[in-house]
């Protein structure tokens, strides 16, 4: 199955991803408007309606949101625009300064000149921080889905020539700029991590996408977006996904030569986990940093010096690669819609599984009655790793999604995924 990002039908709106930097990794969540119907902004019903079916009159509030979005979308703000309205804000004009009447602490004399400016001046800012936080659009990394078989990445020409080192960037408040400060956005892209789910006892590898920011797009930029984001919350988007690494777990630096990534990690000295745990956090590592494109391979430092063994539990010297998935991937996989996602009221269910007669489950409930229950025919039986992808159609509301698979020993449910989906 790749692990490049394959946008789902149905509009799904991925949820941002958890942890780390709540400004270079977009807040989980994400702005509580964001994908909501017109009428639902500031609603307490589901589709901005009253109960009984009756439609609100917008507000003004609403009419003035909806026309400072319109005028945001259509205004391609310069990369130097940023800097130059600050400016005038700190300094103001003196056209201004001369309608300024003070009384009783406030500003009065209000009048349709001065209201057409302000409302320009605020067009103008809406629009500046709309390209400032949103960025230029990512190019596409749409591929061609591999139903049977891990991708088998190929040697990237940039990283052929010597190895790139790229150290990890410091945490930041502002929303990223390129390098040199000129006020121009970076772009995003949608990154695998994997993190560890399942049983404490027998924990497999599960993957989620997230859109995390990207400087020069490289691979080893790519991996260090990407690592820095595992490493970053002890959870996934879904709270049943975690991480195997220690809090306190730091990117040190990246560097790619010849489709092998080298990792320099810190603060990993001390970890209590058994071999299992230690192997899989490994493998953890491996499998996110080989998503990306080019990278084939991960060599392993630790606090700049090579590493032999982690945490005296399991060997990591030289060349390490991805295990064969019927040993570390998750036997059930609800690969999407992923944990919090909107989606629109017909949308796409992708499942995945390692199974042996290729038969999975798909359970859809909501306030705990099920409203659908059916078998889930993958698309190739285990070892290798079959795929399904279904339409589903649901009225609005918030559902959860379970992919599982019966035991044909007991007939009990084994190997459940589950995510809270909201239907729009």
């Amino acid at each position: 199955m790749s692990d490049e990002w394959n946008p789902p039908v149905g509009d799904a709106t991925m949820n941002p991803p958890r942890g780390g930097d709540r400004t270079v990794n977009a807040p989980r969540g994400g702005d509580p408007t964001a994908g909501a119907p017109a009428g639902a902004v500031g609603g307490g019903h589901a589709g901005g309606r009253r109960p009984g079916g009756e439609t609100p009159p917008p507000t003004d509030e609403d009419v003035l949101r909806r026309v400072l979005a319109a005028y945001a979308e259509r205004i391609e703000p310069r990369p130097d625009a940023l800097p130059e309205i600050r400016r005038r804000i700190r300094g103001g004009t003196r056209a201004t300064r001369r309608r300024r009447v003070p009384l009783a602490g406030r500003w009065c004399g209000w009048s349709p000149a001065a209201a057409g400016l302000v409302t320009v001046a605020v067009l103008t800012v809406a629009a500046v921080a709309v390209g400032v936080a949103g960025g230029p659009p990512a190019p596409s990394e749409v591929g061609p889905p591999a139903a049977d078989a891990l991708p088998s990445p190929a040697v990237s020409p940039s990283d052929s020539a010597g190895p790139r080192v790229v150290p990890a960037p410091a945490p930041s408040v502002v929303a990223p700029t390129r390098p040199g400060g000129t006020g121009a956005p970076d772009r995003r892209a949608d990154l695998a991590v994997y993190y560890l789910g399942g049983p404490v006892g027998r924990p497999r590898l599960y993957r989620e996408f997230h859109r995390l920011w990207l400087h020069d797009g490289s691979a080893a930029d790519r991996i260090t977006a990407a690592v820095r984001n595992m490493l970053d919350g002890p959870t996934g988007m879904d709270p049943d996904y975690r991480s195997s690494w220690p809090v306190g777990t730091e990117l040190r630096g990246v560097s790619v030569s010849r489709g092998i990534a080298t990792i320099d990690l810190g603060g990993v000295t001390r970890h209590d986990v058994d071999e299992v745990g230690a192997r899989l956090a490994v493998q953890q590592l491996v499998w996110t940093v080989t998503a990306v494109p080019g990278v084939s391979g991960v060599r392993l430092r630790l606090d700049g010096a090579p590493a032999d063994r982690l945490w005296d539990r399991v060997e990591v010297s030289g060349v390490l690669r991805r295990a064969p998935a019927a040993e570390v991937l998750a036997p059930v996989w609800l690969v999407s819609p992923q944990h919090g996602d909107t989606v629109s009221g017909t949308f796409e269910v992708h499942v995945a599984g390692i199974l042996p007669e290729a038969t999975a489950r798909l359970r859809i409930a909501q306030g705990g009655r099920t409203v659908r229950d059916q078998v889930v025919t993958l698309s190739v039986a285990g070892p290798a790793q079959g795929e399904r992808r279904l339409t589903v159609t649901l009225p609005p509301g918030r559902y959860t999604l379970t992919a599982y698979a019966i035991s044909p020993a007991d007939g009990g449910e084994r190997h459940l995924d589950d995510h809270l989906v909201t239907v729009r």
